[in-house]
C-alpha cells in the first residue's frame, strides 16, 4: 500500500457515517472533480470511476441517503496496470441539487462556471469538501524505507498535489489560502501542491488522517537523525584527515632534521616530542600532549616550531 492509498483509506475511515451538508459536501467536491455528464437511454447521468468500489458504495450511500438520488454501479474496464476500474452513475438530476449544472432560459443543461459558488463556506463542510476532493484527484509521497527510521528507498522527497481544471485550481487556492498551497500546471490541468513536510502534516491533520501525519512525522524525526549522524561522521572523517596530513607533514620535518644531524642540538623539549611522534604516527595532539604532561596547545606549538625549523634548514 502506497502512502497515497492509505490517506485515502483513513479518510474514507473517517468519513464513513458522515450525514448532512458535510455529506453532499463530499458528494460535490467528488463530482466537480471527477465525475463526467453523459447522456443515455435513461437521460442525463453523472459517471465516476474508480479502482475502489467501497469508495463508490460510499458515494451510492450519500447520493441515495441525503438526495434521494439512484444510482448503479458497475464493472467498466481494466486499466494500464491491470488494476479493474469501477464505474458509479448516478441520475442527471444529481447536478441541479448541487448546483453544479443548471438549466438556462431555453431549457439547455449547463454546467455551473462560477468555481467559489460550489465551495462550502461553514468549516465542517469546508473540510468535507477538501476530504472528498484529495480521495479523488490527490496524492502524496514522502520518502518512505524499509522502516520509518531507516534510509529511503528512493530519492523520492516530500510532495503533495491536488489535479484540478484551472478555474477550480484558482477558486480552491483562495478558499483554503491557510492551507498554503502553490500552483503550477501540468499538460491539461492545474496542479496545487507543498513541498514543505510541516505543511503537508498540517494538511494530513487537516483532513483527519492522523495516523498518517505521525507517520510523516516519524520520516521526518528519521530523516533527520540520519543526517545528524551523516554530518557528524563526515565531520570526524575530515578531521582524521586533517590530524593524518599534520602528522605526516610533521614526521618528514622530523626525518629531514635527522639525515641533516640537526634533531640532536635542538632544546630536549622538541626532541622529546619529536621522538613521540615518529613513534606514535597516528595519535592526536591530545594523546601526544598527555604523554608528556603538557598541554594541547603546547604540543602543537612544539610540533610547529619542528616545522619551521626544518624548513628553515631546506
Amino acid at each position: 500500500m502506497t502512502f497515497s492509498q492509505q490517506v485515502k483509506g483513513e479518510i474514507l475511515k473517517s468519513v464513513r457515517n458522515i450525514k448532512g451538508c458535510c455529506a453532499t459536501s463530499i458528494l460535490t467536491a467528488v463530482l466537480k472533480a471527477s465525475g463526467s455528464l453523459s447522456l443515455g437511454f435513461r437521460g442525463y447521468c453523472f459517471a465516476i470511476e474508480s479502482e475502489n468500489p467501497e469508495f463508490l458504495s460510499f458515494v451510492e450511500q450519500i447520493a441515495k441517503n441525503e438526495l434521494g438520488v439512484s444510482s448503479h454501479i458497475s464493472s467498466s474496464n481494466v486499466n494500464a496496470k491491470g488494476v479493474a476500474v469501477y464505474s458509479c452513475e448516478l441520475e442527471g438530476n444529481v447536478g441541479n441539487l448541487l448546483g453544479l449544472t443548471y438549466r438556462d432560459s431555453e431549457g439547455i443543461l449547463q454546467f455551473n462556471q462560477d468555481a467559489y459558488s460550489l465551495i462550502p463556506t461553514k468549516p465542517c463542510c469546508m473540510r468535507a469538501f477538501m476530504q472528498g476532493l484529495f480521495v479523488v484527484c490527490g496524492s502524496v509521497v514522502i520518502p518512505l524505507g524499509d522502516t520509518d527510521f531507516s534510509e529511503a528507498r528512493s530519492r523520492g522527497k516530500y510532495h503533495l498535489e491536488l489535479r484540478v481544471s484551472e478555474d477550480f485550481a484558482k477558486a480552491l487556492a483562495d478558499r483554503y489560502n491557510f492551507l498554503q498551497f502553490r500552483q503550477t500546471s501540468r499538460k491539461t490541468h492545474c496542479i496545487l501542491y507543498l513541498k514543505d513536510s510541516e505543511k503537508i502534516a498540517d494538511f494530513l491533520v487537516y483532513v483527519n488522517a492522523t495516523a498518517s501525519k505521525l507517520k510523516l512525522e516519524n520520516v521526518i524525526i528519521g530523516r533527520s537523525i540520519r543526517n545528524t549522524a551523516n554530518r557528524q561522521s563526515n565531520c570526524i572523517a575530515h578531521n582524521i584527515d586533517k590530524s593524518v596530513h599534520a602528522s605526516n607533514k610533521q614526521i618528514e620535518a622530523i626525518t629531514h632534521l635527522q639525515n641533516i644531524g640537526a634533531l640532536s642540538s635542538l632544546p630536549q623539549a622538541l626532541q622529546d616530542i619529536a621522538k613521540l611522534r615518529v613513534e606514535y604516527p597516528e595519535a592526536n595532539l591530545e594523546e601526544l600532549a598527555a604523554k608528556l604532561g603538557i598541554s594541547k596547545s603546547g604540543a602543537n606549538h612544539r610540533l610547529a616550531k619542528l616545522v619551521e625549523i626544518a624548513k628553515d634548514k631546506q
